[in-house]
């Protein structure tokens, strides 16, 4: 009887070895499929101090404590990668930040060359659309892992507005809504890192930064991403990350001369199919 325990022991150690050898080797299908798309939501805790043209130099105005901003709130997210070579890959990224409220302000507020009386009620309300594009290579790649670099751009289309009652030049102008539009393109450089410790688990990190002075833009991005996906089917990953985004602007032009100091962090949980 301790024979067979014994021989069903062994078999047991073998058949078990030789599948975690097999699932050691295979490869986790972000390493190896030509296309993957992901859709999710992020829930970003926000920080908003922006200044325009007519407010007092250098001050910013903090959106999200002058309108008591909503501190989190969940947004819409979406990304895709294009592998056209073996070492070669194109990628997008898409989300939206958004947030609005009326307050009565506690002090004046210069805005667009109007202002904006202290205790009376005010509206606020402020709009970012992120596009990310990346050209990439890898650098180092294995059964297991994957490291990679590149050249990308942050494209930030703003857009921001108070509305009240306003003044200029002390004289009551009625209600009004001013607005500023701006789009911000800022080049980057960036670097991944893949680890998959099977073909079903994949740990994942990014990070895009820069500093750099564009025509009439001045500008400075730091952008990390650490994370992990598990695959559920064959071409179907759910996953979970943790996204940092800080970003510093100013612009001088017609529409716009002011700046912007942004910066959101919280989770994201996305579905991703792979083909």
């Amino acid at each position: 009887m301790k024979y067979f325990i014994s021989i069903f022991a062994i078999s047991c150690c073998l058949i078990s070895t030789n599948l975690f050898a097999q699932d050691s080797l295979a490869k986790h299908p972000i390493l190896t499929k030509k296309f993957s798309i992901s859709t999710g939501v992020f829930l970003p805790s926000k920080n908003i101090k922006i200044k325009a043209n007519g407010s007092t130099p250098n001050e910013e105005i903090d959106f999200g404590k002058t309108f008591d901003f909503n501190d989190s709130e969940i947004t819409f997210a979406a990304s895709a990668k294009w592998r056209f070579a073996r070492n070669w890959n194109l990628g997008f990224e898409y989300y939206s930040i958004k947030n609005g409220s009326t307050r009565s302000i506690e002090k004046d507020i210069e805005w667009n060359d109007y202002t904006f009386k202290a205790g009376l009620s005010v509206g606020a309300g402020f709009n970012l659309d992120l596009y990310r594009v990346f050209f990439g290579r890898n650098i180092s790649t294995g059964p297991k892992h994957e490291l990679g670099g590149g050249l990308g751009i942050h494209a930030m289309d703003i857009t921001t507005y108070l509305e009240g009652e306003a003044f200029l030049d002390d004289l009551n102008t009625g209600f009004r809504r001013e607005s500023i539009t701006a789009l911000a393109p800022l080049p980057n450089i960036g670097f991944w890192y893949f680890w998959a410790p099977s073909e079903k688990f994949l740990v994942t990190a990014r990070l895009d930064w820069l500093s750099v002075k564009i025509s009439n833009i001045k500008g400075s991005l730091l952008n990390l991403a650490p994370g992990i996906q598990y695959q559920v089917f064959k071409n179907i990953g759910v996953g979970a990350s943790y996204r940092y985004f800080n970003l510093n602007v100013d612009i001088e032009d017609n529409n716009w001369d002011g700046g912007i100091a942004l910066s959101f962090h919280g989770p994201m949980f996305s579905l991703t199919g792979n083909f």
